[in-house]
This record gives C-alpha cells, sequence and structure tokens, in this order.
C-alpha cells in the first residue's frame, strides 16, 4: 500500500485539533498539559503569529497523528523583511511511526499549492531529527560555532546560585534602531516581532541587557544566564547597534566583559555565531576580549521555497543564539 492510500491525510491545523495536539507535546516530553495548552495560545495564536505561522497535521479520519509548524521567523535581507519561518514543534504519535508521516509533513508545503508566499524555511533541529531534514532535501551551511571566554573560572568552587538582585546588567533592553548588513541575512528587530517575542517568553524570564554607547553610537547586548550543574554560564545571545563602526563592536565588547566580571558567580560568558560569516570585525574583535572556540556547534539548516539565490552562502548569514526560537 502506497502513502496516499493509507488512510493519512496532511493538511492544515484547525482549531477543534487543538486538545489532540496538546496530548502529543505532553507525551512526546512529559511536560504539565495546562501549562503547555497556556504556552500554545501564547505562541501561535497571537495576533503576530495565527494570521502568518503555518500549522501542518497528519490525521487518519478525525485522529490527529502528527504536528508540523513553522511558525513567521522573518529574516532581512537587503532593506526587505522577508517572508521566512522557522520549523518548530515536530511530532508523530508513537501509534503511528514507521508509516513515514514526519516526511509526508515535510514534504507537504512543496506538494500543495495551498501555502503562503515563503521565502525560505531555516531550522536548527537536534541531532535526532537533523537527518530526516536533510534526506528531505534540507541545506546545511553552517552550523553554529560556540566562543567561550573565561570570568571567574574558580566561582565553581562556591557553586553560588545568583538571585535577580545579585545581578548588575539591565533588566529591560532601550530601544536601538537596528543595523542590517545589506549582504547578509539578519534577525528581523521590528518592534511588532520583538514585542511577540517577549510576551511569549513572559514577564518571568531570566534575560539582561547591557548598553553601550561612543559618540551618540549605541550597541546593545542580549545576555540570558544559565546554570550548568556547579557553574554560571552566560550566553551572549543577541548584539544590536545602530552604526557599522568597528570602533563601537570592540569597545562595546570590552566594556561587557568588564561589567561581566564585576559578578564574582559568572564561570563564563559564552556565543553561538556563525563563524563563517563575511563579517571580519566580530570574530577578531571576540578573540581580542578572549573568546576562544570549543567543540559544541548547534545545527542550522534551510529550505528556499522561493525564487531568493545566495541562501546557501555561509557568509551571507549574520545567525546567533537568539534566532533559535527557544532563546
Amino acid at each position: 500500500m502506497g502513502d496516499e492510500d493509507d488512510g493519512i491525510q496532511i493538511g492544515h491545523y484547525e482549531d477543534w485539533m487543538f486538545d489532540q495536539v496538546i496530548d502529543m507535546i505532553v507525551a512526546q516530553y512529559g511536560r504539565d498539559r495546562e501549562n503547555e495548552a497556556r504556552l500554545f495560545k501564547l505562541f501561535y495564536e497571537s495576533p503576530f503569529q495565527r494570521p502568518n505561522g503555518i500549522r501542518l497535521v497528519a490525521r487518519e479520519g478525525e485522529t490527529v497523528c502528527g504536528f508540523q509548524s513553522y511558525f513567521f521567523w522573518p529574516y532581512m535581507y537587503r532593506g526587505q523583511r522577508l517572508r521566512t519561518f522557522q520549523s518548530g514543534n515536530s511530532l508523530v504519535s508513537p501509534d503511528y511511526r514507521g508509516r513515514r508521516i514526519f516526511a509526508r509533513l515535510l514534504n507537504h508545503l512543496e506538494e500543495t499549492q495551498d501555502r503562503p508566499p515563503i521565502d525560505f524555511l531555516v531550522g536548527f533541529p537536534v541531532e535526532m531529527s537533523y537527518g530526516s531534514f536533510i534526506r528531505n532535501g534540507w541545506d546545511n551551511p553552517f552550523d553554529l560555532t560556540w566562543m567561550v571566554r573565561l570570568i571567574r573560572p574558580l566561582s565553581i568552587v562556591k557553586a553560588h546560585e545568583p538571585s535577580d538582585a545579585d545581578w548588575h546588567l539591565d533588566r529591560s533592553p532601550e530601544p536601538v534602531k537596528a543595523l542590517y548588513p545589506d549582504q547578509r541575512f539578519a534577525l528581523s528587530q521590528d518592534e511588532d516581532f520583538v514585542t511577540w517575542r517577549r510576551e511569549y517568553a513572559g514577564a518571568e524570564a531570566p534575560y539582561r541587557y547591557y548598553h553601550h554607547q561612543v559618540s551618540g553610537k549605541t550597541i546593545r547586548f542580549g545576555l540570558k544566564p544559565n546554570r550548568r550543574g556547579r557553574l554560571n554560564e552566560l550566553i551572549l545571545g543577541e548584539i544590536v547597534r545602530d552604526d557599522p563602526d568597528p570602533e563601537l563592536l570592540s569597545t562595546g565588547l570590552r566594556a561587557l566583559v568588564r561589567a561581566v566580571r564585576g559578578h564574582p558567580f559568572v564561570t563564563m560568558l559564552s556565543i553561538a555565531l556563525n563563524a563563517d560569516s563575511s563579517d571580519p570585525h566580530l570574530l577578531s574583535a571576540l578573540r581580542r576580549r578572549g573568546f576562544f572556540r570549543i567543540q559544541k556547534k548547534m545545527y542550522f539548516i534551510l529550505k528556499t521555497l522561493g525564487s531568493l539565490e545566495g541562501t546557501t552562502d555561509p557568509q551571507g548569514w549574520d545567525v546567533f543564539r537568539s534566532d533559535v526560537d527557544t532563546w
């Protein structure tokens, strides 16, 4: 029996499927159902995401057995905000595995005429699903490289878990008119997109910010504390600046490291980035500040569905940890 006549249909998510999709999420990850239902609505049903995002389901009759989402995740290129989407939840019911349902969900956008305009899809898959995406024709032009700057290595001896009051960094971001490189793809900093991300993260999100100004030019660093056993890591996930001056980047990083060193419990400052980007100033500035590469990496994949060229050129991308929806 072929895929097309085994009773499985691929189509768009409808509201009546909500409970079944939440059940699959809870079964997959073992999370609290009430909280997952709340987060699903915050994420997918917001005024920003609902009219733009794409949610696909596999079903047999009235039974939902698979779910694949692509949420609107706009990248900027040559001054234009693109119609780009990030791959989200990929779920197949255990009772239906072995029937190529995941592959059919991935194929659907290329096979159907019932889809919105799409320039490209991006993803940051885990090891388990990476191979399925590659077999489906997704490209892996580069991986995000992790770089680390040791701050206070001996802090692991005390293993102090900081409270909110221990941090001397800004709790809220100040507005910065983002500068986008003309020849590279960079994540949008448009207000509607940024506001949706903050609302979804919630007021309890642990993000911190450091702002630096030079001669009226501003750079903002987005940071996230991360506890690893006895080690306190501070992840530098976002760099937003309003001027291309390399000195702004260099002095800003220097000031950031100095500010982080004022926290005796921080073991290291880390950043994940596309080390093949055509921006040489960032890598050189990081090296001058004592950052070095480690073996850890993060997959970056994409599939071009529009007419854009150059999407698979690794030098054409500015990508950081904050590009991932789970940042």
